[in-house]
């Protein structure tokens, strides 16, 4: 994977601890031993006998998973992702769904994440009506801790996957929360997990040097809103991964009050040039972009159409892949000519490995934002205020 860095170097420099720090964190610890998928082994077990699997979950219990299917080529089995509770939606998503062909995976560390248990409570309505024994068809990921899910697992024998305790939401597509519903979707978790790893080591070998370093203390001086910008359908949904890491990271008060934070946006090329571009060229100068490139791609063959037009003749025997390459380069060129600062992320080929990779390097940067910040990356106390309103409304109600 390589960087291109087309921004003015910062003399800001994450703390002198920071390293070392990195290196002790639960998450970077997890990654440290070699793959071992046994105790997947009753989960899998449970859930691969299906062929469609409706996935529970909001916010990191959701969307890592969603980055992962995105990437999936032939995946061994069709995923769908419940991560709202509008009814409508809801509805009309389950309306041609053959429940007994279908698994249920429920995701939430917490275990008591309002949307969630719903999710379950109607989803249980709908197998009951059919006939169908939930226990048979339910695999929770939760901690084991008394709480709402874990109680219900418990006392309807249904199998439980214990959430890692120190690693939770955005952070845990590295564990459980990723690794399960990867290996049911058929993707070389083994090699997401040494793609991590590696990205981890390049970092512990040369931090003062690592792209994503460098990256973040632009991105910490400047406080510029960061814009991913993938040119491949498979990483769309990485964006949305990111956006909640950013976001749910790094929007705080430190420890002086002071706020802190700048605006994720998901852009995806070649389609959000006809949407956002001309904000970016002609709007505030207040953004940076994360380009994102896929070195090798399809390449369909395309006919000739046979008009002779002078809006048809340049794309003459050039293909999909031709011309987005030609979109990415110029719409880069163009924002760098514009002098607007970025980056563009050149990976060999959309696989696990590339993924863990790119998704370790995130983190990294997320983290040595917030360090430069002093702002906790861990918590997100404001969002703990309308979880307690809403249940709140909730009884006042009754």
């Amino acid at each position: 994977m390589r960087y291109t860095l087309d921004f003015p170097s910062q003399p800001v420099k994450v703390p002198a601890d920071f390293a070392n720090n990195i290196a002790n964190l639960p998450l970077f610890k997890y990654l440290e031993p070699d793959f071992s998928p046994a105790q997947y082994h009753e989960s899998i077990q449970k859930l691969e006998k299906f062929t469609h699997i409706i996935h529970l979950g909001t916010g990191g219990s959701s969307l890592g998973p969603q980055a992962l299917y995105a990437i999936a080529d032939a995946p061994d089995r069709t995923f769908s992702f419940f991560d709202n509770i509008d009814p409508d939606g809801f509805h009309q998503r389950l309306k041609h769904i053959d429940f007994s062909q279908t698994g249920l995976l429920v995701v939430s560390k917490s275990g008591n994440t309002a949307e969630t248990l719903v999710q379950l409570a109607t989803l249980k309505k709908f197998y009951d009506d059919k006939g169908l024994t939930l226990k048979d068809h339910l695999v929770i990921i939760t901690q084991t801790d008394g709480n709402a899910l874990h109680t219900f697992a418990k006392s309807n024998d249904i199998v439980i996957v214990p959430h890692h305790n120190q690693i939770g939401g955005r952070f845990a597509v590295f564990t459980e929360v990723g690794i399960l519903p990867g290996l049911l979707m058929g993707l070389d978790m083994e090699a997401f997990r040494k793609g991590a790893q590696g990205a981890i080591v390049a970092f512990k070998t040369a931090p003062a040097t690592c792209p994503a370093i460098e990256s973040a203390c632009f991105l910490a001086q400047s406080k510029l809103h960061p814009v991913m910008f993938p040119y491949t359908d498979k990483l769309k949904l990485l964006s949305a991964w990111f956006a909640q890491l950013w976001g749910e990271s790094l929007g705080k008060k430190n420890k002086a009050g002071e706020r802190f934070g700048s605006t994720p946006i998901q852009a995806l090329g070649a389609t959000d040039q006809h949407s956002q571009l001309q904000l970016y060229l002609d709007g505030p100068k207040d953004k940076f972009f994360t380009f994102l490139e896929v070195a090798d791609k399809a390449d369909l063959d395309a006919a000739d159409l046979g008009i002779d037009h002078p809006a048809y003749i340049p794309l003459s025997g050039a293909g999909l892949k031709k011309l987005l390459q030609a979109e990415l380069r110029a719409t880069y060129e163009t924002l760098r000519a514009h002098e607007l600062p970025l980056r563009l992320i050149t990976v060999p080929t959309v696989n696990s490995y590339y993924l863990g990779q790119l998704m370790v390097n995130i983190v990294l940067e997320t983290l040595a934002v917030a360090s430069i910040w002093d702002v906790n990356p861990f918590d997100q106390p404001a969002v703990e205020e309308g979880k307690v309103l809403a249940l709140k409304f909730l009884n006042d109600k009754k």
